[in-house]
């Protein structure tokens, strides 16, 4: 299964979104996590994941007799490479896009469901967009910069201060408009 299926899927994306979001957990902290993903479920994508090296086992517990596993996403194997985004065809790529769209609208929903109006601009919610003009040059740096920024705040580790916040992006390039007369 190529790694684009394998990250971009409804449950293992919020499973790694989880593991992602803070310390370790177990297959119960998950469930309990997830809420609405069945424990047979959860497991059955668990394996896949471990099997793809996506996710991995930090820690085992003993508990009554019995194995209890710690699981944490392995970050450097959860990025999708250029090549392999460029060779899927449109219709991966709507299927991937309806995913993440869907993910976003799941979490967009829960926020909102259980967050009073007035908090929003305290925790930063927002959503925008907005058509920037810039050349092909002009493009790369501002991807390296936004880039760049990502990687050090992406670093951080989960503190007692620090709280998780869901930055998503995407650029849709616009149909060109032949020049007018003016320009």
């Amino acid at each position: 299964m190529k790694k684009t299926d394998l990250l971009l899927h409804p449950v293992r994306m919020r499973i790694i979104q989880q593991l992602l979001a803070g310390k370790p957990q177990t297959i119960m902290q998950l469930v309990e996590a997830l809420g609405d993903v069945p424990q047979a479920t959860l497991y059955r994508h668990m394996k896949l994941m471990l099997e793809s090296n996506l996710i991995e086992v930090v820690q085992v517990n003993k508990i009554h007799g019995q194995e209890e596993r710690v699981y944490a996403a392995v970050q450097e194997n959860l990025s999708i490479s250029e090549s392999e985004a460029y060779s899927a065809s449109q219709e991966d790529h709507l299927r991937y896009f309806s995913v993440f769209h869907t993910n976003l609208l799941q979490q967009a929903t829960a926020y909102l469901s259980k967050t009073p109006v007035k908090q929003y601009a305290a925790d930063g919610f927002g959503y925008w967009n907005a058509p920037l003009h810039m050349t092909d040059e002009e493009f790369a740096s501002f991807v390296a910069t936004i880039n760049e920024l990502l990687d050090k705040v992406a670093a951080n580790k989960p503190t007692s201060e620090r709280k998780t916040r869901l930055f998503a992006s995407m650029m849709i390039p616009q149909p060109q408009k032949p020049p007018s007369k003016g320009e």
